[in-house]
Parts: C-alpha cells; sequence; structure tokens
C-alpha cells in the first residue's frame, strides 16, 4: 500500500479521469498517473475506445529506474483518442494542438523522455514500442519560403505509424513519415519521408533513414 501512495499521483488520477472521461469509464479510473504530471491545456477531448479497466493508460511509467522523475506534460486541445493500453514515460510530452486528431493503437508505448506533438494527425498502430526520447511531431512549427519561387512548403503533414512497429532511442520522425508495420527504425535515425515501399519486417535507420538490412522481426 505504501508503494502505490509513493509512485501513483492520487490527486491526478481523480483529475484526469474525471475531466476527461465521461463518468461511467472515469469511475474505473483507466488512466493511472506515476510521479508528477503538468496538465498544460484541457480544453480538449480525449477518448478511451473498447473495453475500459482500471490503470490501462499509463503516465509516467516508463523510465522511472534511469531517468529523472521530470513530470509529463499533457497539453490536450485537440482530440486524443486510446485504441487500448498504454504506456509513456516519465518526462515525456503528448500534445495536441486545436483541430488536430491523434490515435494510438493497443499495447503501444513510448520511453521516457519522448514527445508526441501534434498539430494536423498522428495515427499510431497497435503493439508500436519506441525506446526512450523518440520525438514524433507532425509539423515543422514554422513556414520556410523558397526565396527563387516565393511558394511557401507546408508546414504540417499527417504522420502514420502501423503495426508492430519498433522505434528505438533518440529517433526523431518528421511531418509526412510513414512506417509501415513490421518496421524496426535504428536508433538516432531520422525519418522524413514514406516508406510504404519498405517490405515487411526490413530495418531502417539513418539520417536520413534508408533501408538498412531485412528479413528481420522484433520478438515481442
Amino acid at each position: 500500500m505504501f508503494n502505490f501512495i509513493f509512485l501513483h499521483n492520487i490527486t491526478k488520477i481523480i483529475y484526469v479521469n474525471f475531466h476527461f472521461l465521461p463518468i461511467r469509464q472515469a469511475i474505473k479510473f483507466p488512466i493511472d498517473v506515476y510521479g508528477k504530471l503538468r496538465v498544460v491545456g484541457n480544453s480538449g477531448k480525449l477518448c478511451i475506445n473498447g473495453n475500459v479497466r482500471p490503470g490501462m493508460i499509463k503516465l509516467g511509467s516508463q523510465g522511472r529506474d534511469m531517468f529523472p522523475l521530470d513530470p509529463v506534460i499533457l497539453d490536450i486541445r485537440g482530440s486524443l483518442c486510446f485504441n487500448g493500453p498504454f504506456y509513456i514515460g516519465c518526462g515525456s510530452t503528448i500534445r495536441v494542438e486545436a483541430g488536430a486528431v491523434m490515435s494510438i493503437g493497443p499495447k503501444s508505448r513510448f520511453g521516457a523522455q519522448s514527445i508526441l506533438f501534434c498539430e494536423d494527425k498522428i495515427i499510431i498502430g497497435s503493439q508500436v514500442a519506441g525506446s526512450w526520447r523518440c520525438q514524433l511531431m507532425d509539423t515543422d512549427r514554422h513556414e520556410i519560403s523558397n526565396l527563387d519561387t516565393g511558394v511557401l512548403s507546408p508546414s504540417r503533414k499527417p504522420i502514420v505509424i502501423g503495426d508492430n512497429v519498433w522505434i528505438g532511442n533518440n529517433v526523431c520522425i518528421n511531418k509526412g513519415t510513414v512506417i509501415p508495420d513490421n518496421i524496426i527504425v535504428s536508433s538516432n535515425s531520422l525519418c522524413n519521408k514514406n516508406y510504404s515501399e519498405v517490405s515487411p519486417f526490413s530495418i531502417i535507420g539513418g539520417i536520413p533513414a534508408k533501408v538498412l538490412s531485412s528479413s528481420k522481426q522484433r520478438i515481442w
């Protein structure tokens, strides 16, 4: 009992469940909070689809044995939907801007100090495993002008990550990235394009990421 009280932020558990969820779901306390949590924006929608169970969404649970116990930052002004259990580590940020949509598949997780930043649309499949310090941003935050033509490049494009994708630590996934099912992304890589033509069970990596190997599968 003492360990539960020490690790879990009871006040924030009550707040996030009853603020964001309908009462029939909130009373089951599906959102669990480990340590500190900063709710920066709360005007958006958070939904849980499917079977709702206690503690199925864990905020700040990963990486507490390796990283400083920095707070998770939750900034929900758009729509965030969980389609099953989801874990994210301490010191991480989930930010969904107004009008944006983030959808996360069942049994997906990200390690400590990860950033999920959505201004347009981010779709994450089932059993996506991200290590620590992963960064998903579907926006550049600023437009870039071509000085010769005056054309502005789009600052936002959706990110789509398929099922059973393993993402190594310190991977940056930029706007417009599409990663198909059953892909491994090696550590310290930059993904910035549509990889749909990559064969399943391949490893991609590098800056920018390209195919490194094939016929490889993570053992879950």
